[in-house]
């Protein structure tokens, strides 16, 4: 669920409530986020315990503080040093004061947070972007917190208490099957910039140390160096998780296509005669999609091809699909295309039994791509349009780049490539490709 801040103005208006509970795994857009901040307006996600703040101590009561917090500015106070800020209310201290530069630290650390969910959202990273949300509402909730003067309870992050992040950080082995190792370049960029925040995240807590604990080890800020330790922890736990999953192999079978057609209704008839349907030759790796026994001649300027197999069922436009080599042959123009793109590609001549259908476009080299089914999508963390990286596990190992993810519920997990590519990489029947990071 993405909130804008259009939608979380529009509700807010109608209640004026102090606090909003959300669906876990929400994303908060950047405006949404200052407008909850402007606002004073805690973010509460469904299933995590509702804290019910202490009513605040009155000045009677000893609290110089809360008296200082309540009181105005006087009209016609002296205009602010430059060098000066305000720490809470009228309290005027300088700028290198600890407490503004650990707050300085954790703003930087949303920045980067931020920036990286962007990142994240563009490589189709959605679910691991949502957690990095609820991470960054927990840092607003810290500065929250430190401006009023009030106390933070931990409650849980991601679904995990404390403890269990803390344990889960210490024991990656036991948790996700591997040990307190250095990273390379090989796991990838994700990985890096979960690394970059936990280091990030590490240097607010450094800052933090110096705000707010003294020269005698006394600290007046143990619920915020609590949370800054464990959001530390948790990011070394989401790129141990990252890392683990990686470990395993993605690995898909690989389907040669050799030379084919897939016609449309209006152009079969015209081919094999009125009313014509396809006869059932194969099925075809992909569910739904056969070879049928009909084939037919393809003529281009130069050469032709017999005996090209239709694969059905039948679609809205023709399109056929040839390698580079049979486009050599025919004497037309090879066109790279994904299934589909026909606009600039060559035409050929087609001939059937019961007459000939003349192309002026439609013939393609159909560039390598991927059919993963949703769930096996989703496991990988890849969505339909993505481009990756897949390599050959053959005696001639070859890495693609560039090869296009299709997704969809009906389709099973394969790599496609034509003849001339298989035929280059020594692929054979039990070969398989490996995708790389994306």
């Amino acid at each position: 669920m993405i909130l804008s801040e259009h939608v979380l103005r529009a509700n807010w208006h109608k209640t004026k409530s102090t606090t909003i509970t959300i669906p876990r795994g929400s994303i908060i857009t950047p405006s949404a986020r200052d407008f909850l901040r402007a606002q004073g307006i805690q973010v509460h996600y469904q299933g995590d315990p509702v804290e019910t703040p202490e009513p605040e101590k009155s000045p009677a009561a000893g609290s110089a503080l809360a008296a200082t917090l309540a009181a105005p500015v006087p009209a016609g106070s002296p205009a602010k040093p430059e060098h000066m800020t305000h720490l809470r209310g009228r309290d005027l201290i300088p700028k290198t004061h600890p407490v503004i530069a650990w707050r300085g630290q954790l703003d930087r650390f949303d920045c980067d947070l931020v920036e990286t969910q962007t990142l994240l959202v563009k490589a189709g990273e959605t679910k691991l972007a949502a957690q990095l949300e609820e991470i960054a509402q927990r840092a607003q909730q810290l500065m929250t917190a430190e401006v009023k003067n009030q106390p933070l309870e931990f409650g849980t992050l991601l679904g995990w208490q404390a403890d269990q992040i803390r344990a889960m950080s210490h024991q990656p082995d036991k948790y996700f099957g591997i040990s307190h190792t250095p990273m390379t370049y090989q796991d990838g960029w994700v990985v890096a910039r979960l690394n970059s925040l936990r280091s990030k995240i590490r240097e607010v807590e450094l800052y933090a140390n110096h705000a707010f604990t003294d020269s005698d080890g006394n600290c007046r800020r143990p619920d915020i160096l609590l949370h800054l330790n464990r959001l530390s922890s948790l990011f070394y736990i989401l790129l141990c998780q990252r890392r683990s999953r990686q470990r395993e192999p993605r690995q898909l079978p690989i389907g040669i296509s050799s030379r084919h057609l897939h016609l449309s209704q209006e152009h079969l008839e015209q081919l094999f005669g009125p009313g014509y349907t396809l006869h059932h030759h194969k099925d075809l790796s992909q569910p739904g999609q056969f070879a049928a026994r009909e084939t037919v001649t393809l003529a281009g300027p130069k050469g032709q091809l017999e005996r090209v197999r239709i694969l059905g069922p039948v679609r809205p436009q023709t399109q056929i699909e040839v390698s580079v080599t049979d486009c050599f042959q025919l004497g037309i123009p090879p066109a790279l295309r994904d299934s589909g793109r026909l606009d600039g590609s060559s035409g050929v001549t087609l001939s059937g039994p019961a007459g000939s259908v003349q192309l002026d476009q439609g013939v393609i080299v159909a560039a390598r791509h991927i059919h993963l089914h949703s769930d096996q999508a989703n496991a990988w963390n890849l969505t339909d349009g993505q481009y990756v990286n897949a390599t050959i596990a053959s005696e001639r190992p070859v890495l693609l780049q560039n090869v296009l993810v299709r997704v969809s519920p009906h389709f099973q997990g394969e790599l496609h490539l034509d003849t001339d590519e298989a035929n280059a990489a020594f692929v054979k029947p039990e070969t398989q490709c490996i995708l790389q990071e994306v």
